[in-house]
């Protein structure tokens, strides 16, 4: 009777310790780490766009990322992909077509889309998550227009949080 009692309190340790461990996966990132946040270079408020790609994503689906060499300067791109792709940046730049900075996705585990490629638009002030979109095909006809209207929407509040008001 003893070794059934036991038996029975380790199935229920066990299972609450993976869903103790299942919670923590799978809860959604509110924060970014985004590096660029002290850097914003001459604009008052850049959105940071964060892409993550792969040189295995298909050709059509990597259209995004010519939307995303040519954007104003208010939007700051950096592409993630994954250490092995990046070890050979120019096979993967002429593959993906990427301009932008390129940095490995390691510190970024954590936030590693279940797609790619995928971008994660950053706020410049706090580093909160504002919107996450997958790279689709077709979609280089109407990022540029989506991301300017939804950047004129943010600036105020940009400006707001970066004033403190």
């Amino acid at each position: 009777m003893k070794n059934y009692i036991i038996g029975v309190l380790v199935v229920i340790i066990a299972a609450l310790l993976s869903l103790v461990y299942k919670q923590d996966k799978t809860t959604v990132p509110k924060r970014f780490p985004a590096l660029e946040v002290a850097k914003t270079g001459d604009v008052e408020a850049p959105l940071i766009l964060y892409v993550f790609l792969s040189k295995r994503n298909c050709v059509d689906c990597l259209e995004v990322v010519h939307s995303l060499n040519h954007l104003p300067p208010h939007f700051i791109v950096r592409g993630i992909v994954p250490k092995k792709e990046l070890e050979d940046e120019k096979e993967l730049r002429a593959i993906t077509g990427a301009e932008f900075p390129l940095m490995t996705a390691e510190k970024y585990r954590k936030y590693l889309p279940w797609y790619t490629p995928c971008i994660i638009g950053v706020s410049p002030i706090d580093g909160g998550i504002i919107f996450t979109i997958p790279g689709v095909p077709g979609e280089k006809e109407y990022l540029v227009d989506f991301l300017q209207s939804l950047y004129e929407k943010l600036y105020p509040i940009f400006l707001k949080q970066k004033t403190g008001e």
